[in-house]
């Protein structure tokens, strides 16, 4: 059993015990062979290589799966485009496709709803998708709602 410095509780565990002694003996912010934490810039002990511990390590790893918006977007290029070589191939494939495609749209025009309300003009809109203001308008624009409720009711179900 290793002795508890006052104040302190017992570690029984050797390999832990000599850590938290090297941690503790260490001043915060020095570097230790040049080396430190990627994630808090604590000191970074010799049997760790990247994080000074697993929860820091769980975080570090979290920050750096963000994927950026151009990324996502050419990871979602290239499914669609494998998803179009596929649909050649065969009539259910093709369907699946169309439904898609079609889901992408009524997301799209979803968006542009959006950034109506939020204040952007059709210019925006145009300019963001290298179109004209009035093909911006002719494609998102001017879409009534449509409530298909019961016959006779006025619309309300």
């Amino acid at each position: 059993m290793s002795r508890a410095a006052p104040g302190r509780p017992a570690l029984t565990d050797p390999p832990a015990a000599k850590q938290a002694e090297a941690v503790s003996s260490v001043p915060r912010g020095s570097v230790t062979g040049g080396r430190t934490c990627s994630w808090c810039k604590g000191p970074l002990l010799p049997p760790r290589r990247r994080f000074c511990s697993d929860d820091h390590r769980r975080r570090g790893q979290k920050a750096e799966r963000k994927i950026e918006d151009a990324d996502y977007a050419d990871g979602v290029r290239r499914l669609v485009r494998a998803q179009g070589r596929r649909a050649g191939a065969d009539l259910p494939m093709f369907a699946l496709f169309a439904e898609s495609v079609d889901f992408a749209r009524a997301r799209l025009a979803d968006a542009a709803a959006q950034l109506i309300a939020q204040g952007y003009s059709y210019a925006d809109l145009g300019a963001a998708l290298d179109i004209t203001r009035q093909a911006a308008w002719k494609r998102f624009g001017c879409q009534p709602k449509v409530d298909t409720g019961p016959a006779g009711t006025g619309g309300a179900a």
